[in-house]
């Protein structure tokens, strides 16, 4: 049975990386009817299933470096890499400043079909699950625990894709092969509407899960990683009431705790800290390939960092957001970059080592080299920072500061004791997110959620007006229409790039 059971994984892993080929992207090809008889007949077929929802979102977030570009690259933190010609345009010294439109050899910058693959695996996972026999689980404790994540994963794409490219279409449904020609053109949901509908998903999931302090589960979506995706949710919306009460929650009942300042590093390598909450597998004893090539954890690291395998990386500039956001005293300072002087057409500047956990396979000989990190995706840090942006923006300020203290005393800084406004302290988190949080794949999305006020996108370069109205909303990328079009006649492309392609 458990060899059936692979076996059946693997076909299915199959069809849903290669469905959007020949079906529609919004409905990858689920398991057939037969498929299905033969598939949903056991916990370890399910345990399988779901471990391919964290496979896919791996896949999703590698292809063309898209996690780093979309959440950090863009916010201006970084230069790329003077040998990736291609990405020059996603600079703010670009004319004009920040071209989403023109990406080329990065197409999945602009086509979000990867993420349909996860959607689909989740609804496919939320019929099946439910109607299989009660023996099939030891409990029904652990039967809703496979639901809650399926919930979670699914609500994590969506907002992931909203916070990307606004509104999504929303699929919740599973077609079977007989609805395949039938299927008729779905039109996109508005963003408030697809986060409403995601919240009342994670509100069941939350119930069905509590706390764990077990380091070794952090790589799957456990309560405190639903909560954290909800006060996302609830801040992306401004609704701050909401968005606290989800972060006092993971505070006050987590059990989650600080790493301290002198084992800070710990955090990203893998199953190593208290203060995560939810980590994307991608260490090598998970996930032997994946980087071995050097092509995502990589795009931050070049010279004596990896060993002299790359010459080239993304940078944070001389006179940047480094040399701005932190002073000497800061002991992240020294803890997360390393100076480096201009070279092989990279300007001078910062090099993040936050993912510097560089080895070999074989050691004596110096062969099979790969970086061995996990991808954070919720800490207690950031929930602190953003349950201070909550309480600031409902002028509780010094509940704001207070929450604020908790980084920066790590780091040993006080930048938030002289801070008395409600419009110093937001600019105050702002930068303190950046500050511990960047190569981490958020500051870009802090940006906007917090620009209505703060005007941070301007800041970094975005021009002023038109392009950031709520009309256009040019933060968000455009879609590949050529691709996505034919397969979705009622699709529609962002409101500023259909003007500015």
């Amino acid at each position: 049975m458990k060899n059936n059971s692979i076996k059946y994984l693997l076909l299915l892993c199959g069809i849903l990386v290669l469905g959007g080929s020949c079906k529609k992207y919004i409905y990858q090809t689920p398991i057939t009817s037969t498929y299905g008889e033969k598939f949903w007949t056991s916990k370890t077929s399910v345990e399988q299933a779901s471990n391919s929802m964290y496979i896919q979102l791996r896949s999703s977030f590698r292809a063309s470096r898209s996690f780093f570009i979309n959440g950090d690259l863009v916010s201006g933190f970084y230069v790329p890499a003077s040998n990736q010609w291609n990405y020059a345009t996603l600079k703010a010294s670009n004319n004009p400043a920040y071209n989403f439109s023109y990406v080329p050899y990065l197409p999945e910058l602009q086509d979000w079909s990867r993420f349909y693959r996860i959607i689909a695996q989740a609804n496919i996972i939320l019929k099946n699950v439910p109607a299989m026999p009660a023996g099939t689980f030891p409990s029904e404790q652990v039967r809703n625990g496979y639901m809650a994540e399926a919930l979670f994963m699914r609500a994590f794409v969506y907002f992931y894709m909203i916070r990307v490219w606004g509104d999504p279409v929303y699929v919740t449904k599973v077609y079977d092969d007989v609805d395949y020609g039938k299927i008729p053109p779905v039109a996109r949901t508005a963003e408030g509407a697809v986060i409403d509908s995601c919240l009342a998903d994670l509100k069941t999931a939350s119930g069905y899960l509590s706390f764990s302090n077990d380091r070794s589960k952090v790589t799957r979506a456990g309560k405190g990683a639903i909560l954290a995706l909800m006060a996302h949710m609830y801040a992306w919306k401004h609704d701050y009431n909401n968005a606290h009460l989800a972060c006092q929650e993971i505070i006050d009942k987590g059990g989650y705790e600080l790493e301290p300042i002198e084992s800070y590093k710990n955090i990203w390598k893998g199953e190593a800290s208290n203060e995560n909450i939810w980590e994307l597998s991608m260490k090598a004893t998970q996930n032997s390939t994946s980087e071995t090539d050097y092509d995502f954890f990589a795009t931050f690291l070049k010279g004596s960092l990896v060993d002299g395998r790359s010459n080239n990386c993304w940078v944070s500039p001389n006179n940047g957001f480094v040399d701005q956001f932190y002073d000497g005293s800061d002991l992240r300072l020294s803890r997360v970059f390393t100076k480096v002087n201009a070279g092989n057409g990279d300007p001078a500047g910062y090099l993040l080592t936050k993912y510097g956990n560089f080895q070999y396979a074989a050691p004596d000989t110096k062969s099979d080299p790969y970086l061995d990190n996990n991808l954070v995706l919720f800490r207690l840090s950031d929930i602190y920072l953003l349950n201070a942006e909550a309480l600031a923006f409902q002028n509780d300020l010094s509940g704001a500061k207070a929450n604020l203290a908790k980084t920066e005393d790590r780091a040993g800084i006080a930048s938030y004791e002289a801070l008395s406004s409600q419009y110093d302290i937001v600019d105050e988190v702002v930068m303190e997110r950046a500050r511990e949080l960047t190569g981490e794949g958020t500051w870009f999305y802090d940006l906007i959620r917090t620009n209505k006020t703060q005007g941070w996108l301007e800041y970094v370069g975005y021009p002023a007006g038109e392009r950031l109205d709520d009309n256009n909303k040019g933060y968000y990328w455009p879609l590949n229409m050529g691709t996505l079009f034919p397969q979705d006649n009622l699709l529609t492309q962002n409101p500023w790039w259909a003007k500015n392609r």
